[in-house]
């Protein structure tokens, strides 16, 4: 039945408009999923994280602020779906769910009892109206590198759709004011609203200094105004600093001091799939993280490399029906970084597996195919041939999905989690 309805919902999409299915089928079904739920955000103060990567760090770094502040949170992210203190993973392959769905996790938070709802907010959901009737009353821009080019075209479109969340509601904008993507917004002027700066330069509302990075954090200085507080931050990399000042600032905008941040920043819970290492009793070291564009993958080395003990391997697919131009760009980032390479799956969706891993294998030189690179479709059998590669003291990166719990191809979609994949074959290998 899941295949038929999938079939039918591509053979929707390529016979109608994009404009007529927005209006006809995403806009009246928010309408109707507001109503039938009865506006259950308008009880909540709602706290949208928006923009291109962070999201997800930053949404969870935010909850545990305002819980260390005694505010009763409901969050919801591409990693987790939590209220209060239930939390489990988002098994939903989606960042902002459809409307109803959304709306009734809303109401469930409602109930019990939570006082915030933090909602990573994509691009997607802002322009298919899921979000009707949330009003927005912070919202957090994190960076704003163009994205999703296969759906909104152009730059522009991409960053235009974000406006959507300044509400007549919204009270604080807060924006990474270090990506000059963001400077059209640092130059809006939304009614009744405060905007709060944060970033690593000067001339900041919330800014870190004197930044320290090791193999177990980073060490750094929030200083606001006249107040100043040194943070032990055990996430690894820089762009994790740029979250916890995200973290930091929708804090201070809710009235919790600087040293309740620090405590919480300094004792933060893993988030799942980011920089998560994966300890089975095994002799090399394995971490899994989500990263899966140019950026994110840049990133993710840069912080690192400095694990690097002896030898890197790195498992890695690119994602179907996604801007393919970045996906040789993606490969020589990888390559640059790797001393072993294996492509494979990430979702297909309705693309060829196969061209998929030839875009990646383009941007990838210097490999010898078949002994320092490899090409393996079967992501369970790739996973397992990095295992077989490593040696004690090896590093084995698989990237890309992060936790997520299903894996989508053209007609099928099957439960999958990466980390529990790992942790079998590791496991399995320790039998043979």
């Amino acid at each position: 039945m899941r295949f038929f309805i999938l079939l039918f919902k591509n053979f929707i999409k390529k016979i109608l408009p994009e404009n007529f299915i927005l209006c006809f089928w995403h806009y009246p079904k928010a309408v109707l999923a507001a109503f039938l739920y009865n506006f259950p955000a308008k009880k909540l103060i709602v706290i949208g994280v928006a923009g291109t990567k962070g999201k997800t760090t930053s949404c969870s770094l935010i909850s545990q602020i305002l819980e260390k502040g005694g505010k009763k949170t409901a969050v919801m992210s591409t990693a987790i779906l939590k209220i209060g203190e239930k939390q489990e993973l988002n098994k939903i392959k989606m960042t902002t769910p459809c409307s109803l769905f959304l709306q009734r996790f809303i109401k469930k938070a409602v109930k019990a009892g939570c006082r915030y709802l933090i909602l990573e907010t994509s691009s997607h959901a802002l322009v298919q109206h899921r979000v009707f009737g949330i009003p927005y009353q912070v919202v957090v821009l994190t960076n704003m590198m163009p994205d999703h080019l296969e759906y909104h075209k152009t730059a522009k479109d991409y960053s235009e759709s974000h406006k959507k969340m300044f509400t007549s509601k919204l009270k604080y904008l807060i924006i990474n004011s270090d990506d000059f993507h963001l400077k059209s917004f640092l130059d809006l002027r939304v009614p009744n609203s405060q905007t709060i700066t944060y970033g690593l330069k000067n001339k900041k509302t919330i800014l870190a200094k004197d930044i320290y990075l090791n193999t177990k954090g980073s060490i750094f200085t929030i200083e606001m105004a006249q107040d100043s507080i040194k943070v032990n931050l055990p996430l690894l990399g820089k762009f994790n600093i740029y979250n916890a000042l995200a973290g930091a600032a929708v804090g201070i905008s809710q009235d919790i001091n600087l040293t309740k941040i620090k405590n919480r920043l300094e004792k933060v819970n893993q988030i799942p799939g980011r920089v998560e290492k994966i300890d089975a009793q095994q002799n090399f070291e394995i971490i899994v993280d989500y990263a899966h564009s140019p950026e994110s993958l840049d990133n993710f080395f840069k912080a690192i490399l400095p694990l690097k003990k002896t030898r890197m391997i790195t498992v890695f697919g690119a994602c179907g029906e996604r801007d393919a131009r970045k996906r040789p760009l993606m490969g020589k980032i990888i390559a640059q970084n790797s001393d072993y390479i294996i492509i494979t799956n990430d979702d297909p969706y309705g693309e060829d597996p196969e061209k998929i891993a030839k875009q990646v294998l383009a941007g990838i030189e210097n490999k010898d195919f078949n002994r320092s690179l490899f090409k393996i479709l079967d992501r369970k059998i790739a996973i397992k041939k990095a295992f077989t590669l490593a040696k004690q003291g090896d590093l084995v990166l698989i990237l890309g999905k992060g936790a997520e719990q299903w894996q989508v191809f053209k007609d099928k979609k099957i439960p999958w989690d990466d980390r529990k994949i790992a942790k079998e074959l590791v496991l399995g290998l320790g039998n043979n």
